[in-house]
């Protein structure tokens, strides 16, 4: 049975490369080509699968990926930035598979494939940053009392010196033990450690919601990423 494919994309370029990719293979076709800014306009008629280009891990491909699914499609996001906790809020929004562009087109085949017969997929360099977010589920007992604290300013947009003065420490001090925060939540960027603190529940203190995904109830940076 084919697959009817949709390719949203961002590029023109990638667009068109894929979708001569995508042709190429027996059982695929491509049944429409769409660019990102025409999600809302666009009615699904028979298309199964969604090819769904991320240039960048942000807010709009969160978004992109809930539309889809409402529309009733399977959405497999081919990008070239892996953040776990990026890949973690795709998959709350029902994210089917996950192919970094550096892949082959066999891993983009294999993840039709799969999604297809509804099985989600990742290609190997995701799947391993997803076992590495898994191994750190224990993160706030981890932390200190004192990096609990900081970590509460850092998400309140506070500058290093302002949470010396509130905490009555060095900003020195601020700055080892932010190290030591990232250090243990493995996190590469602010973005991603914020979001991961939010979403599992370290920010008890502030009572806000502070990021995508965070399951507070208000959120007056809720468009941050």
């Amino acid at each position: 049975m084919t697959a009817n494919i949709l390719i949203v994309y961002n590029h023109h370029l990638w667009g068109d490369a894929l979708s001569s990719l995508v042709n190429s293979k027996k059982d695929f076709r491509v049944s429409k080509m769409l660019h990102q800014s025409k999600i809302d306009i666009w009615v699904n008629g028979r298309d199964s699968i969604c090819l769904l280009e991320a240039v960048y891990p942000d807010a709009l491909v969160l978004s992109n990926v809930r539309k889809l699914k409402e529309k009733g499609v399977k959405v497999i996001v081919v990008g070239y930035i892996i953040d776990n906790e990026f890949v973690q809020l795709l998959l709350n929004e029902g994210l089917d598979g996950y192919v970094l562009k550096t892949c082959c087109k066999d891993s983009l085949f294999e993840a039709v494939n799969k999604v297809d017969v509804g099985v989600k997929y990742f290609c190997g360099p995701v799947t391993e940053v997803l076992s590495e977010r898994l191994k750190k589920t224990n993160t706030k007992a981890l932390l200190t009392e004192r990096e609990q604290d900081v970590l509460v300013e850092l998400v309140c947009m506070k500058k290093s010196i302002e949470i010396a003065e509130k905490l009555n420490i060095s900003e020195a001090t601020v700055r080892t033990h932010r190290k030591n925060i990232m250090r243990k939540f493995g996190s590469k960027n602010y973005l991603g450690l914020l979001r991961y603190a939010c979403r599992e529940g370290i920010l008890d203190s502030p009572g806000e919601k502070f990021c995508l995904g965070c399951k507070k109830a208000k959120c007056e940076l809720a468009q941050i990423g």
